[in-house]
């Protein structure tokens, strides 16, 4: 009853992030970290992107060279990797939930970009017409894991063969305290309705993930040569979990 109630009370994810980046600081919304306190320039913003993609590039390649061709993009917000992915691939194809966004990402990537906005989630691609698929510092904002089941069997269905992917998911060794978790809603709670009431946001959904279920998960949708690389970026020293995979 009171988790149902909480639900009630909500905005929801996607709501919550178009209202995000109508906020004055919506780069900082994108990308902060402890002790980052100036706002960004979009130079700084978009350099970080590009030097982000060179570290994730590195073990994509080293996972499987041969990347190009067409690739979709989960969450491109302002559109910080999607300049930097539209370097290697001829055709990239970006979602997300928020028009602002999209508007944003729009005016900063080349011709060879198209986006769609998606309300659910779904890939408006046809079936094994892509290359590749990536997604980063997306679906741990997700409010629970049936929505990064649905993205990732989207990304199955919309692979060719032999096409991969490198997707980021965070993960946890176990489940935070029950007290802890119920702070945290209260937070979320508190923040989603001042945003609904013109204030600025103080919290946003990080969702954790076992290893064991993302596994399951992806062996039951088909992916192969499934591998998890944990390794941090040069940007700012976070550790990333990324899962590497390709359909058959």
């Amino acid at each position: 009853m009171i988790r149902k109630a909480a639900k009630a009370l909500m905005h929801g994810s996607d709501e919550e992030w178009r209202a995000l980046a109508r906020e004055r600081r919506v780069l900082s919304n994108i990308l902060a970290w402890p002790g980052k306190q100036d706002p960004w320039t979009e130079e700084a913003f978009y350099a970080t992107g590009v030097q982000d993609w060179e570290d994730f590039r590195r073990h994509w390649t080293h996972y499987w060279p041969e990347l190009g061709g067409t690739c979709v993009e989960i969450g491109v917000g302002a559109g910080r990797m999607t300049r930097a992915l539209a370097a290697d691939y001829e055709r990239v194809v970006g979602l997300d939930v928020s028009p602002d966004m999209i508007e944003r990402a729009r005016r900063v990537t080349p011709e060879h970009v198209e986006f769609h906005q998606v309300d659910s989630p779904t890939i408006p691609m046809s079936t094994g017409s892509t290359d590749a698929a990536f997604s980063v510092h997306v679906l741990q904002h997700l409010d629970d894991w049936d929505p990064v089941r649905r993205y990732l069997s989207e990304v199955r269905r919309v692979l060719r063969p032999g096409g991969s992917m490198m997707v980021h998911i965070t993960l946890a060794s176990r489940s935070a305290p029950l007290l802890r978790r119920l702070r945290i809603e209260l937070g979320l709670w508190r923040s989603r309705r001042g945003v609904r009431r013109g204030r600025t946001h103080t919290l946003v959904r990080m969702k954790l993930y076992r290893m064991e279920d993302v596994q399951a998960l992806l062996d039951q949708l088909g992916f192969a040569a499934v591998e998890l690389r944990v390794f941090p970026v040069r940007s700012n020293g976070y550790v990333h979990h990324f899962w590497l995979a390709r359909a058959p």
